[in-house]
């Protein structure tokens, strides 16, 4: 098989972004994100976020450290030669459950005023957060599950591997540049080395003999650059590697267009998942913390 290079196309608007890609389950780049880059390069990025204190995960979602953004971006920005192996990454997630952790919402209110929603999302008819019970879609000022502020060195990856929930990503670019390859949902037992019962593990690494080569050819391959939001669609595997030091955004969604797969998940796929307390700490507005699989697919498909 050949790979499809994945090129950044023109910013859609959102009628037109659900109808080719949400419901289409397609991925896509989109370029002409609205941003203030000087506010998100890394000297600026240190300034304002700097003291805080920062998560450290390797390359798949095993938190590694905690210390100082500033003290990471001291240590592992700006090295020259050959990539590195385990290049820690740092993840800044807003709130996802109830527990006590560095949480990632301070630093996402202190960026607030420096980036903007592309204008191809849509702002309505989300499950995940629940719009129809109040919950927010801007996901400049609003949590959204997974919504994270990625901070890179070069070398620095993300293993293969497929979200939780049948839910749709974005990553927008706002410096530096990250290699995407993306394979499709129905390759997973293919790519499957031994499942462990998550989304995100139990995928052969792609990339275990050489960081500069994929052992398996991808559906679609591309470079995703400053200004630019990548579009993976629920199911896609996808991995991805820091080919320049690195700052962006990402966040994950279900959206009424494409939940198809996320009401087979609710009927049979959820049991044992243990990123499903994320999919009940989102459904809060709905008026409990613990809604069970069965109440989550009455509350969004039982009128369908």
């Amino acid at each position: 098989m050949v790979s499809q290079s994945i090129t950044a196309i023109d910013m859609p608007s959102a009628d037109e972004f659900v109808e080719n890609y949400i419901a289409k389950n397609q991925p896509v780049i989109v370029k002409g994100l609205d941003f203030d880059a000087d506010q998100l390069k890394p000297e600026a990025l240190k300034a304002s976020l700097g003291d805080l204190t920062a998560l450290l995960y390797g390359s798949l979602f095993d938190l590694e450290d905690i210390l100082s953004l500033s003290d990471y971006m001291d240590d592992w920005f700006n090295l020259t030669g050959a990539m590195e192996e385990n290049v820690p990454y740092v993840r800044w997630y807003n709130k996802l459950k109830d527990v006590d952790f560095a949480w990632g919402d301070e630093a996402f209110q202190r960026l607030a005023a420096v980036w903007r929603t592309p204008h191809c999302l849509p702002k309505a008819d989300f499950l995940v957060p629940v719009s129809a019970a109040g919950a927010g879609t801007n996901p400049v000022c609003d949590a959204f599950p997974y919504r994270g502020l990625l901070v890179a060195a070069r070398g620095a990856r993300t293993r293969l591997h497929r979200d939780p929930f049948c839910s749709d990503a974005v990553v927008c670019q706002f410096y530096g540049t990250k290699e995407v390859a993306l394979y499709r949902p129905e390759r997973a037992d293919e790519l499957t080395k031994a499942s462990d019962g998550t989304s995100f593990g139990g995928f052969v690494d792609v990339r275990e003999d050489k960081l500069d080569s994929l052992s398996a050819i991808p559906d679609y391959h591309g470079f995703l650059r400053p200004g630019e939001m990548v579009y993976i669609p629920h199911g896609w595997l996808h991995d991805v590697i820091v080919t320049e030091d690195s700052v962006s955004i990402t966040w994950n969604f279900v959206h009424r267009q494409g939940a198809k797969e996320f009401s087979r998940y609710l009927a049979s796929q959820s049991n044992g998942d243990p990123e499903f307390e994320i999919l009940q700490y989102f459904h809060r507005p709905v008026g409990s913390t613990k809604l069970t699989a069965s109440e989550i697919s009455n509350y969004h498909f039982a009128a369908s």
